[in-house]
């Protein structure tokens, strides 16, 4: 029988080999060519544990994705075939260790092939040709050793005809796979080398159009300034600008006489001469601008940089992609909000100018979309989650991008069709980053070198001391821990005030949670077993709650620090983002993008159905329940700047508290319910805040200087006696790889 006409049927789904077509209720369902090879894998291998490892082996065969893709596809077809991982009526999870097919499948062959019957095969199908000769009783001797002379003959011929198509085929296949496979696994990376040496941070590079020098931001003067270094040995760099207004994203032109770059002070593109000069202004909003091949064109984000921290992947909504020309003009709006869902970000123009490829991301996903330069025609280019930073190929056969694997971001490669600005075969990676996370490439003219910046970061968990009483530090800030060899963030501090409950983060591996003494003694991991465990918060003095990242579903579990039983609380749906417990421990306020933008929403663990709290045009986010549950303080997006904002949990109108430019984060109110503890971006640098919702009084609890540092998440004390948070310095150089 031909395994090709093969028709598989469950419940009712039906799965057609021969024409690679899924049927749900005798209606077509689109999925992807390597969802349906997963679907046809598992079923052919039904009833049994399928790992991983052989699933990405079987389908995705010599090419190398990492889990994600397989997770990917996996959400894909049980989207498709209406089930959840939860209710698993087709596929069932085997937690970290693979799927199993479990619904009854009925077997069917959906055609008979030519020269076959139902009993005999070929060989049957000659025998009956040869039995067909009429026969006498004087003439059979003579008709059978005919007809077995015959059979043998149709027998050899058949036989050389098979040999023969089946070599063709091979060749066949043998030219296609050497045309066809990712120019990745003949074009790998020859050297990498070292641009910069610069003990603070050097990021967002740029090569010249000549590949003869590269731009970058540094802090070396005190504040972000653009410079230029010849890449020829013993050049010196330039500064280009020091006007001190944090300049960042330099982009050069198609003919080398002119950088584009973005102020984060001044705001908007502004465009420099290469060999210096004055600078002139070309939009008032936006960044990270990208010049069109002709050079008459830049495309841009109409969002600004908020973030220097290599984990923020890209520009959160409401941000959309827009293009000026380069003289001057007024800015043409290319992508809409919300379509593709997430802030619309990074921008890069194909070679011969009529697409655009960019980001779309909003802290639940990071995926690569082409869109036309008139703005129709969208394209999705990745279907994975995190990845980002692209940039167009010279050729316009490839875009270039910066991936997350295993928590480590190294540099892949997506094949693109050049007349329609599809994907056209498998993302691969060409090079893996196993030290420092790579980001913000930027490749030569002529396509045989990519420059990057490698950051590394430095973090610890810092206290510092309050009076209760009036709320203001009584001493400096002191690191906790003295350990600077992995990220710690997110702390919470029990309610009785002892124990601080953060996630830990090495790079290339998973979350965990630890626990520690109020005063950093005594610290121990709480979470093993190679799950990615975060954002820890109490329900108890016993009870600890974080979320669990595990195969394609995330959930709220907590455990019990005394028995040590873990239980689920509750199941996250795609779109919940930054979720965060009631202090009663019955509710969830969480993030969510369903309305185009960022909104805060909440739902009941028990029962509940998800209710839309705020409204907002720009972004109003990252709840925070005060003490008594009645109040949520959240982020509130306004231009370039985020204030804090307040909002009764059960909706009504957010109150803003604060006005100064910069940012504002919230994360903790005081014991008291009166004062919320942020982190405010103030004048190029992170400190610990806190605004009272009564008087608006802001007091400044730390002063840290540093460009290149940040502080997060600030926890107050139940005890009202300090506040701990994140404190991380970011250090960085450029680099440059050579593909052979």
């Amino acid at each position: 029988m031909d395994e090709k006409a093969q028709i598989y049927r469950f419940d009712n789904v039906r799965v057609e080999v021969a024409s690679f077509r899924l049927w749900k209720d005798e209606q077509a369902v689109q999925v992807e060519p390597k969802a349906f090879q997963v679907l046809l894998f598992l079923i052919e291998n039904r009833g049994r544990l399928v790992e991983k490892r052989e699933l990405l082996d079987a389908v995705w065969k010599e090419t190398f994705v990492t889990e994600n893709a397989l997770t990917r596809e996996i959400a894909q077809l049980r989207k498709a075939l209406g089930e959840s991982a939860r209710e698993a009526k087709y596929i069932e999870t085997v937690p970290t260790k693979g799927y199993r097919f479990i619904a009854d499948v009925e077997v069917k062959n959906g055609r008979q092939t030519k020269g076959e019957d139902k009993e005999g095969g070929i060989e049957k199908a000659f025998e009956d040709e040869s039995l067909s000769v009429g026969a006498s009783s004087n003439v059979a001797p003579l008709i059978k050793e005919d007809a077995k002379e015959a059979r043998r003959s149709k027998q050899r011929t058949a036989f050389i005809s098979i040999t023969a198509l089946i070599f063709v085929a091979l060749a066949g296949f043998l030219i296609w796979y050497l045309l066809k496979r990712p120019a990745s696994d003949i074009r790998m990376v020859r050297r990498i080398t070292q641009i910069t040496t610069w003990p603070g941070l050097d990021l967002y590079p740029s090569l010249s159009p000549d590949g003869s020098s590269i731009a970058y931001s540094s802090d070396h003067s005190g504040n972000f300034e653009i410079y230029v270094k010849p890449l020829a040995s013993g050049g010196h760099e330039i500064q280009l600008t020091s006007d001190g207004a944090q300049n960042f994203e330099p982009a050069w032109s198609p003919d080398g006489q002119y950088i584009a770059y973005h102020s984060a002070d001044r705001g908007g593109i502004w465009i420099v001469p290469a060999l210096g000069g004055a600078a002139r202004r070309l939009t008032e909003f936006g960044s990270k601008p990208a010049w069109s091949r002709d050079g008459s064109m830049i495309a841009f984000q109409s969002e600004a940089v908020r973030d220097l921290n290599g984990s923020a992947y890209g520009a959160l909504p409401p941000s959309t992609i827009w293009t000026v020309q380069a003289r001057g003009g007024e800015p043409r709006q290319i992508t809409q909000m919300g379509i593709p869902q997430g802030g619309h970000s990074s921008p890069t123009w194909s070679p011969d100018g009529k697409r655009i490829v960019f980001l779309a991301y909003d802290t639940t996903q990071a995926e690569i979309w082409s869109v036309s330069a008139e703005g129709t025609d969208l394209k999705r280019l990745t279907t994975q989650q995190l990845f980002f930073d692209p940039v167009y190929a010279p050729d316009g056969e490839s875009v270039y991008c910066v991936g997350n694997s295993r928590n480590l971001y190294g540099v892949w490669k997506i094949p693109v069709a050049r007349a329609t600005g599809m994907r056209s075969g498998e993302v691969v990676e060409i090079q893996s980053a196993e030290a420092q996370p790579i980001r913000n490439l930027s490749i030569t003219a002529d396509g045989k070198r990519i420059a990057y910046s490698a950051r590394s970061l430095t973090s610890d968990i810092w206290s510092v001391p309050l009076s209760p009483a009036s709320s203001e530090a009584i001493a400096p800030p002191a690191p906790m821990m003295q350990d600077r060899s992995a990220r710690k963030t997110n702390p919470s501090i029990s309610p009785d005030g002892r124990k601080i409950a953060f996630s830990l983060w090495r790079y290339g591996a998973p979350l965990s949670i630890w626990l520690m003494d109020a005063d950093g003694k005594n610290p121990a991991q709480l979470t093993t077993g190679g799950r990615s465990i975060g954002l820890p918060a109490w329900v108890s003095n016993d009870e600890l709650a974080y979320l669990v990242y595990q195969d394609d579903t995330t959930t709220i579990n907590s455990i019990n620090l005394k028995t040590g039983v873990e239980r689920t609380l509750f199941t996250l749906t795609p779109d919940m983002d930054f979720p965060r417990l009631a202090p009663d421990g019955r509710q969830l306020a969480y993030n969510s993008g369903k309305s185009g933008t960022i909104n805060i929403w909440k739902i009941a663990l028990e029962n509940g159905q998800p209710q839309q709290i705020t409204f907002d045009k720009e972004l109003m986010g990252w709840p925070i329940w005060s003490p008594d549950g009645r109040l949520l303080a959240c982020e509130m997006k306004r231009g370039d700047d985020t204030h804090i904002s307040v909002i009764p949990s059960e909706g009504g109108t957010p109150v803003q508290l604060t006005f100064d430019h910069g940012q504002s984060w919230p994360h903790s109110w005081s014991p008291d319910g009166d004062k919320i503890a942020f982190a405010g971006f103030r004048n190029g640098v992170w400190n610990v805040w806190w605004v009272s919702m009564k008087d608006r009084t802001e007091k400044q609890l730390t002063n840290f200087t540093k460009l290149n540092t940040y502080v997060r998440y600030p926890a107050w004390s139940p005890l009202g006696n300090q506040v701990v948070f994140e404190y991380a310095e970011m250090t960085g150089n450029i680099w440059m790889m050579e593909l052979k």
